[in-house]
């Protein structure tokens, strides 16, 4: 009798009056979208969706399996008033966002019993969920995942209140045929369908049963016979199915393949905080759920069953089996936690609560509006970054066949759709290179040393590290989302990008440097290091002077180490270094460099020194350091009081601390100098602000006080400077030793300053 008693609720106390404020809400909605339709396609699945609308081929992935038919036949009809495939996509989106209002609506109210406050309630928790952040900001997206939630919460409110068996029985119908619109909402959908089957006089659950799952395997062959008819039959659609499976388990982090703390930690975040953008408001939506839902333990357990069983199933499979760090992945989670937290709310009482409520509202969609609005402003970054190649390949001097395409790893399985998609308008290149894991640069590294000379156009994903092994490459662009929140995009792909355009450089280097945490890693991993075997690079040849940088570390001192630095077979430095940094900057005569050839071949090898011979594994000298300039060019390196280089994966940061003192060893070029210094504020390590002197050549330069922010840039006078080699030093008064603050910490370093950006250039 429960779902007949909301029933009859739902009927009759759901008056007029809360529906035309349902339509006012769904009517803001729309107004405050359709300005924002997207500027171009963005996530893989959306140039999918838009190539289905083309030409519909599941086994192409136009679109991917299982194949959204339902959303495609919908996308048709809009593309016919709407020539933008993103356009026409996202406009189902936002039309299915507003009507999800109602959804939403008398899917509370089919929830909550509770008569008067039910209304009220329903209603505010209806503006709840359609204001959080990620729904505002997906509804935009072309993307299937409001009009497949839309069409969920439709179902769920159907089977909440159905009246009679036949209620229920179109309801399961609805259930399988909206899974061709997207397939999850049989996670929101079917459990519920369970339950209320469940709850029917017992008299009659064998026979509802019966013709509701009748009415679910009908409705799923209304789209599954025509979508598997058009990939070529039962064989063709199960190879698509089982290519994408293998893709999504082979490509993508998701706890059920990466069963860690750490990424459980991940996925929760993404699935209750992410939605909300801020931290903060997470919190207050959480804790106010947590409160709704301990109330709803205490009253009205049948309503707190209910909604566990209607979204908790796609909770464990979104926990298990979703990419974690896919944000849109979590819309569905959004809505039990705006009614829990709406409940929570209402035991302040009306005014608290309706205050508190409002504002909550009131804030969530200013930061969806203001992202929504940052997200339409300009295309995506994929294709910003290919119209910007078309329209420097366009650009006179540059070679018929074009540039040699290379790509990071993640980027050459994330471009192949926006380069499907743009078809004949991709710029022409001489060749594409390959792109093994982890070793892209090696691609470059085999080009040059076969004589390949055409300008190199490498897309790098900005989170790696690796082309810090080329000599100053050049980026011709920088590919970012202009959103303040971009988690609530967060797994778009293709996503933030950077374009680099390569010369033939002045050098580059091979296997088993450590210039930067990921190369040493994958050094590493490949048994690759100076102590194993011999480490190369190469170094174009030139008549002029040449000032060449090589630093490091010894990492494992039982005993000390022997480094010989080669020069096409010849030693030009040899050094001994019982423990701990080196730093060596070497003045190579003009014409040093001259030979066969357009590449000096350079080789650094480390043994154990003296009568001792060790195994080559106890010989860890680690290269984290190298530039080779001529004699005019300005050179400079770490020296003595700089820690090592750091590195957050994350977010691609790269850092330095420096001790009390750190120097800088310079060859000036004979120029006057520009030294910029960017870093963490002390702020976040000191109570109280740092002074900071920088002096040159033994004499101070600058004197600055910096506590909320770390930004110097100073002159440096060319005599203070002057000659093959100086020295510029950065004192710092406050150091901490963060084995000193935390107990478990054995670092025992002096860090002072922590340093994101140094430069040391000419000034203008």
């Amino acid at each position: 009798m429960h779902t007949v008693d909301h029933a009859q609720a739902l009927h009759s106390g759901f008056g007029i009056r809360h529906w035309s404020v349902a339509s006012a809400l769904a009517a803001l909605f729309l107004a405050f979208h359709l300005p924002f339709l997207p500027a171009s396609l963005e996530d893989l699945d959306s140039i999918n969706f838009a190539l289905g609308l083309r030409h519909f081929d599941v086994a192409r992935h136009q679109p991917h399996p299982p194949g959204y038919p339902l959303y495609i036949a919908v996308g048709k009809i809009a593309h016919r008033a709407i020539p933008s495939e993103a356009k026409a996509l996202s406009l189902i989106g936002v039309g299915s966002g507003a009507l999800a209002v109602f959804a939403l609506v008398a899917l509370f109210r089919a929830i909550d019993a509770d008569g008067q406050r039910a209304r009220t309630r329903s209603m505010a928790a209806a503006l709840v969920a359609t204001t959080a952040p990620l729904y505002w900001v997906t509804a935009g997206r072309p993307l299937s995942d409001v009009p497949g939630l839309a069409a969920a919460l439709a179902i769920q409110a159907l089977t909440l209140s159905a009246a009679s068996s036949a209620g229920l029985i179109a309801a399961s119908g609805l259930s399988a045929f909206a899974t061709g619109i997207r397939s999850q909402v049989a996670w929101l959908t079917v459990p519920l369908l369970v339950l209320a089957i469940a709850r029917r006089p017992k008299i009659e659950r064998g026979r509802v049963a019966a013709r509701s799952l009748a009415a679910l395997v009908a409705g799923g062959l209304a789209w599954g016979v025509p979508l598997v008819v058009l990939t070529g039959g039962p064989a063709a659609y199960w190879q698509a199915l089982f290519n994408q499976g293998a893709e999504d388990l082979s490509g993508i982090r998701m706890l059920w393949t990466t069963p860690t703390p750490r990424e459980l930690v991940l996925a929760l975040y993404y699935a209750f905080v992410a939605p909300w953008a801020l931290p903060a408001v997470a919190a207050a939506v959480l804790v106010l759920a947590l409160v709704g839902a301990v109330r709803l333990s205490r009253v009205a357990r049948p309503t707190l069953a209910t909604i566990l069983v209607a979204f908790g199933p796609y909770f464990v499979f979104d926990l298990l089996f979703q990419e974690t760090v896919t944000t849109r992945y979590a819309l569905p989670l959004v809505v039990p936690l705006a009614y829990l937290a709406v409940r929570g709310a209402s035991l302040l009482g009306t005014a608290p609560a309706s205050v508190l409520i409002g504002g909550l509202a009131a804030f969530n969609a200013h930061i969806g509006g203001s992202s929504l609005a940052a997200y339409a402003r300009q295309e995506a970054p994929v294709f910003r970054m290919l119209d910007d190649m078309r329209t420097s390949a366009a650009l006179p001097g540059n070679p018929p066949l074009g540039a040699v395409l290379v790509m990071h790893r993640r980027e050459e399985f994330d471009l192949r759709r926006p380069i499907a998609w743009l078809g004949d308008r991709m710029p022409p290149f001489e060749r594409h290179l390959p792109a093994p894991p982890k070793h892209e640069w090696l691609s470059l590294v085999k080009y040059w040393i076969d004589g390949g000379r055409n300008q190199v156009w490498f897309v790098a994903d900005p989170l790696r590290s690796d082309l810090a092994l080329v000599d100053h490459p050049d980026r011709a662009g920088s590919y970012r989302w202009p959103l303040d929140y971009p988690v609530l995009i967060g797994g778009l792909r293709p996503n933030e990008m950077d374009w680099y355009r390569i010369n033939p450089p002045g050098w580059f280097l091979g296997e088993g440097w450590a210039l930067t945490p990921e190369t040493a890693g994958v050094a590493g991993e490949d048994r690759r290091g100076p102590g194993r075997a011999p480490i190369q690079g190469w170094i174009r040849r030139r008549p002029a002077a040449v000032t060449l940088v090589v630093g490091g570390r010894h990492l494992a001192p039982l005993a000390p180490a022997h480094v010989t630095i080669a020069l096409d077979g010849r030693t030009i430095d040899e050094l001994t270094i019982a423990s701990g940094f080196f730093l060596r900057m070497l003045h190579l005569d003009a014409g040093a460099l001259a030979g066969q050839g357009d590449y000096a071949a350079l080789a650094v090898s480390a043994e154990t020194a003296g009568a001792v011979r060790l195994q080559p594994d106890a010989v860890q000298v680690a290269i984290e350091q190298f530039d080779a300039q001529s004699d005019d060019r300005v050179v400079f390196g770490y020296g003595d009081g700089w820690q090592e280089q750091e590195y957050n994966p994350t977010t691609g940061g790269l850092w330095r601390w420096t001790s009390e003192r750190a120097t800088l060893r310079v060859h000036a070029g004979g120029h006057p100098l520009t030294l910029t210094l960017a870093g963490e504020p002390p702020s976040v390590n000191f109570s109280k602000p740092s002074h900071v002197k920088i002096s040159a050549g033994g004499r101070l330069i600058a004197e600055q006080t910096l506590s909320s922010t770390f930004l110097v840039q100073t002159s440096v006078p060319a005599e203070f400077v002057a000659g093959t080699e100086n020295v510029i030093t950065i004192e710092t008064d406050q150091i901490f030793v963060p084995a000193d603050r935390r107990r478990r910490s054995r670092d025992r370093r002096h860090l002072g300053l922590r340093v994101f950006f140094c430069e040391l250039k000419p000034a203008s």
